[in-house]
């Protein structure tokens, strides 16, 4: 009977282990060779010279990023200039990307929620001073008065995903599904905050899924109808979905990739983050929301501005990543020649995609660059800019 005992100890705490370390040994089981990809072609095959220059240099990325599957666009002056893909959308079936094929977009989802707090201040139903509390009546002592500027900037002081009670470990690879915004902020509302709200500079995907009960507070609408009616509709970025446990039409697979391997990266639930890391998109949508942004589709330039300012601290330093309202703001010497032009970008990493949206408002141009493998959206700025520099032809 003792042994009996011990052995369902044994199991028990084997069991206890495999779940609460699950995406561990998720990622140590299951890999597979992958097919060589190199040999595949971009989805469309374009005719004229500078569209054909990009269909090629996209040929380049493919390659040089080893992922199953890379979908670029470009807007510029309002419309879609180009637009193409390549490699697979689902290894396993050997289904080829689509233009229409939707990627994760994690982090850059923060860039697309800033166009509905610029409907929110254009409306005047918001402002950068808003407080939590006037919006949100569940939110605890310790979010009640921070300022809607200080979520949207990263200023507020919240944590970041960090290790939990839960199954797994680890919140960034939470698979638990929140019905409801305020059951999300449920996860942070009662811990401390790093530092006083506005004094220091922190990153948390956090700020942004309390921003998402502001708008909820401040529309009386849900978040997700919010955005769908005032952002997606009016500018016609339709491929732009939350996701959810309910399976979106035309999704990537999402893939860790290594020396020529490859597997299915660990299921997760991203309906605790929309806001800030769960959209969906494809990147013909973010190009017109890019668009939409710097030709006032939703708002004035006033708001514009606002939108785009990096952000003071209370110490009257610019933040380290010069980060504005869902949108970092650079300045960058694209072409050696000593004269530095804006980019307004965000990037996103989602389990098993990366993401990288920029734009170029001096010569009124957006790029968006997903692919369906696990890295860091820097892997995709030096690719993004070969596409951004083909498409300015005239000094700003």
């Amino acid at each position: 009977m003792k042994k009996i005992y011990i052995s369902a100890f044994i199991i028990i705490i084997i069991t206890f282990c495999y779940f609460l370390f699950e995406p561990i040994f998720v990622y140590a089981i299951g890999w597979k060779s992958m097919s060589n990809t190199n040999i595949m072609q971009p989805t469309i095959d374009h005719n004229e010279i500078q569209l054909a220059k990009a269909d090629s240099i996209l040929k380049i990325i493919h390659q040089r990023l080893q992922s199953p599957a890379v979908s670029v666009a470009v807007g510029q002056h309002g419309k879609i200039t180009w637009a193409n893909a390549i490699g697979y959308q689902n290894l396993e079936d050997q289904i080829p990307v689509t233009l229409d094929t939707k990627f994760r977009i994690g982090s850059t989802s923060k860039a697309v929620t800033s166009l509905g707090i610029g409907v929110l201040l254009q409306n005047q139903k918001l402002r950068l001073d808003s407080k939590v509390k006037d919006f949100v009546p569940y939110a605890s002592d310790h979010l009640s008065n921070i300022t809607l500027q200080q979520l949207a900037t990263h200023t507020s002081g919240i944590r970041n995903y960090g290790a939990c009670l839960c199954f797994p470990i680890w919140e960034y690879y939470n698979n638990d599904n929140y019905t409801s915004v305020e059951e999300s902020v449920g996860i942070f509302n009662t811990d401390d905050l790093l530092f006083e709200s506005g004094s220091d500079f922190s990153y948390s995907s956090f700020n942004y899924t309390l921003l998402s009960a502001m708008i909820e507070g401040a529309s009386k609408q849900d978040f997700l109808d919010f955005m769908t009616q005032y952002v997606f509709e009016p500018t016609n970025a339709i491929n732009i979905v939350a996701e959810t446990t309910t399976p979106a039409k035309n999704v990537a697979k999402f893939y860790d990739v290594a020396k020529g391997t490859y597997k299915e990266v660990y299921t997760v639930n991203n309906s605790n983050k929309w806001a800030g890391g769960g959209f969906l998109a494809t990147p013909t949508a973010l190009v017109k929301i890019g668009n939409a942004l710097i030709n006032y589709q939703l708002f004035d330039p006033e708001i514009r501005d606002q939108i785009t300012q990096p952000v003071l601290l209370d110490n009257g330093k610019v933040n380290p990543q010069e980060y504005a309202i869902g949108w970092r703001n650079h300045r960058k010497d694209l072409f050696k020649n000593g004269h530095k032009i804006t980019v307004w970008h965000h990037g996103g990493i989602a389990n098993g995609s990366i993401s990288l949206l920029a734009l170029f408002p001096e010569y009124n141009l957006s790029v968006s660059m997903l692919a369906n493998k696990n890295g860091s959206s820097a892997d995709l700025f030096e690719n993004v800019y070969a596409i951004a520099k083909l498409f300015m032809q005239q000094t700003p």
